[in-house]
């Protein structure tokens, strides 16, 4: 019987489409997953499909936990937490090949370009982290896991995560990523969607044109790409939202939020489109309640999403992830919304000079472009095959494939 190699996850694992980056490989390792100090952290029990969470107070130090999970890789969605920089130095010490892998889009035109929109937590530490589970059991285990952690540490590691810890704890992760120049701080290795995303870690993470890295396309989105446009399409809008208002970026509050969807709805409605709305993971059960409450709106869910697709021709979003796959497709044209409260931000940038999307600073906009779709869609098609190239890689359902030949491999 071969013996399954063992996969540590570290990362937020609440999120499903997180861990359905894996879907290809669910049955090519043993899966373990790391991010909370407590289990009373775990809101959403789908990891369990493919293995088991573990929690960092439950060892005694980075090594013990390497020791006793024994990892063939590692695979970070980020490595940001006092937590998350131990254990990468740990993987080092005893040569355990780690990775940090893309989770979601990185666009140099939004995470550099408009990093002052961004609302961050000005600070991370031990005290503050674990004042959210208010069991005094977790927060000593945990204290005594980093304690013991930084005793095993050599003495430039030390130096090294000194100085990480003094300035993380006074600084956001991205001024902390600015600050902090050294390949302690960052994997062995890099899986990334394609070159546009990894530009953005090329530029936090100081690294070199050498720095060894894997393209692999999006395995979130493999499934579409055999999709197929109906002869006859149907007279709705697909909206992709992206909660911003839960975020807090870009000026969005609640208030204009509401507003917002009001006055969208009542426009499309206008001009006779059905409102068919994938909300992002992280949006509350408020903004389920107001879509809920429009009656020309539908909130749908992925399987839905999959049957309706091929009926849909229009796409409305802001700047997402989902974005990218639905505007590679031939048949659809993307509008993308950039009437964001804190101004004229063009957050769809690289969309919209990429030539797969038609910028709305207005929603009243939306008058004269809803009634000549057709005119935008051949503008964008013949961009279409370049934007894949940039921002997928490849669009062949293949993605998940790349990535599960990638952690079987045996490079360090």
């Amino acid at each position: 019987m071969v013996t399954k190699p063992n996969l540590l996850i570290v990362g937020e694992y609440n999120r499903k489409d997180y861990i359905d980056l894996f879907k290809a490989s669910q049955h090519s390792f043993n899966y373990y997953f790391l991010e909370y100090i407590s289990p009373k952290e775990v809101k959403n029990k789908y990891y369990k499909n493919f293995g088991k969470a573990i929690f960092w107070g439950d060892y005694k130090s980075a090594n013990d936990l390497l020791q006793i999970i024994r990892p063939d890789k590692v695979v970070f969605f980020f490595i940001e937490s006092y937590f998350h920089v131990i254990l990468n130095l740990a993987c080092k010490t005893q040569n355990i090949s780690t990775y940090l892998m893309d989770h979601g889009i990185r666009d140099s035109n939004i995470n550099i370009r408009l990093e002052q929109h961004f609302v961050i937590g000005q600070r991370t530490s031990v005290p503050s982290r674990i004042k959210k589970i208010f069991h005094f059991k977790e927060h000593i285990k945990a204290q005594i896991f980093l304690r013991n952690s930084i005793k095993d540490l050599s003495k430039e590691e030390l130096f090294f995560f000194s100085a990480f810890y003094n300035i993380r704890s006074k600084n956001d992760f991205i001024n902390t990523f600015k600050i902090i120049d050294s390949p302690l701080r960052t994997a062995n290795i890099y899986i990334s969607f394609s070159s546009k995303t990894f530009d953005v870690h090329k530029y936090y993470d100081h690294l070199s044109n050498n720095k060894k890295v894997h393209f692999i396309g999006i395995p979130s989105y493999d499934h579409l790409v055999d999709l197929k446009p109906k002869t006859k399409a149907k007279s709705q809008i697909l909206f992709i939202d992206q909660g911003l208002v839960t975020r807090r970026f870009f000026g969005w509050t609640e208030a204009i939020y509401k507003h917002f969807i009001v006055q969208f709805n009542k426009i499309c409605s206008i001009h006779g489109y059905q409102l068919l709305v994938k909300l992002h993971p992280i949006q509350p059960e408020t903004d389920i309640k107001l879509w809920s409450s429009l009656s020309n709106a539908r909130i749908i869910e992925n399987e839905d999403l999959m049957l309706q697709l091929p009926f849909t021709r229009l796409i409305v979003g802001f700047s997402s992830t989902y974005l990218l796959p639905l505007a590679a497709l031939e048949y659809t044209t993307l509008i993308t919304l950039e009437n964001h409260p804190a101004g004229k931000l063009d957050v769809s940038k690289s969309f919209i000079d990429a030539g797969v999307a038609h910028p709305v600073y207005k929603l009243e906009e939306l008058h004269q472009i809803l009634p000549n779709i057709a005119q935008f869609h051949q503008q964008q098609l013949p961009n279409k095959a370049k934007f894949t190239e940039e921002w997928m890689y490849k669009f062949d359902g293949k993605s998940g494939e790349r990535l599960r030949n990638i952690l079987l491999s045996n490079e360090l």
